[in-house]
């Protein structure tokens, strides 16, 4: 029985281990694949934006306002970066401050 038991725990380490470096894969590869189509829709929108400002310059006669540029460093997937680890009690605290400041007299 000791010995059926040792065996289920190493079963049970290598697929703890082979599920992270699965895990770890495939967040890689959504990164990728999100990156790649941030880029194509950024491509996108600029051939959007040249033919609005196109049609708005040459055939309407109005000026065109530019619009606002991205901020930098908003690319990739959400939650994609570096997050620091917070507790639930940090998390709700937060979100507390935030509801206070936007309703006053709370």
């Amino acid at each position: 029985l000791e010995s059926e038991c040792e065996r289920v725990a190493a079963q049970l380490r290598e697929t703890r281990s082979r599920a992270r470096c699965l895990a770890s894969r495939a967040a890689e590869k959504f990164r990728e694949v999100w990156i790649a189509n941030e880029e194509e829709a950024g491509a996108l929108i600029r051939e959007a934006l040249e033919a609005e400002r196109l049609i708005r310059v040459q055939q309407l006669g109005t000026p065109r306002e530019e619009p606002l540029p991205r901020v930098a460093g908003d690319a990739g997937p959400p939650g994609g970066g570096r997050r620091e680890k917070r507790d639930a009690p940090q998390v709700a605290a937060e979100l507390l401050e935030g509801a206070a400041r936007e309703l006053p007299g709370i």
